[in-house]
């Protein structure tokens, strides 16, 4: 069984972007964390954005997970696991087309997680029943958890 649930209350993970830009750069930073624990590790958290298209290049690095960017200005941060000792960031530099001052449009981010073993809706299964089963079923219950359309705008 699979459900989609339209609006959730609260996400279990954060995403804070920064961006200032002058002078024909652009400074771009990062900050992914755990807003409320799930009780479960959060695994494949990924981000993805679109580089702005008066964009030249874009120097990004990441003190947790890896940093890359796709020929078609389209850039993925891969966390995985949220580490317990430090908040993964991603801070670089991105370099303006000459005769560009400022960044006029902002990049959307995309945002990407599973947990499983956790059910973030609360449903919950009292009872299944089972009938005219040739073999005995496994009688338990797993849930999985995975960002659907989770966007954050900057």
């Amino acid at each position: 069984m699979s459900y989609r649930i339209k609006k959730l209350k609260s996400t279990p993970i954060y995403v804070k972007p920064q961006i200032t830009s002058d002078s024909g750069t652009c400074r771009i930073s990062l900050l992914v964390g755990i807003r409320n624990d799930p009780g479960k590790t959060i695994d494949d958290i990924n981000v993805q954005f679109q580089l702005p298209p008066r964009v030249l290049s874009a120097d990004l690095t990441s003190n947790y997970g890896t940093v890359n960017i796709l020929s078609n200005k389209t850039c993925t941060w891969s966390i995985g696991r949220t580490p317990k000792d430090k908040t993964p960031s991603m801070t670089g530099t991105l370099v303006l087309e000459t005769g560009v001052e400022r960044l006029h449009v902002f990049p959307t981010f995309l945002v990407g997680f599973k947990i499983m073993g956790v059910a973030l809706s609360g449903l919950k299964i009292e009872k299944l029943d089972f009938k005219n089963l040739p073999t005995r079923p496994y009688k338990g219950f797993r849930a999985l958890t995975r960002a659907g359309q989770y966007e954050v705008r900057s």
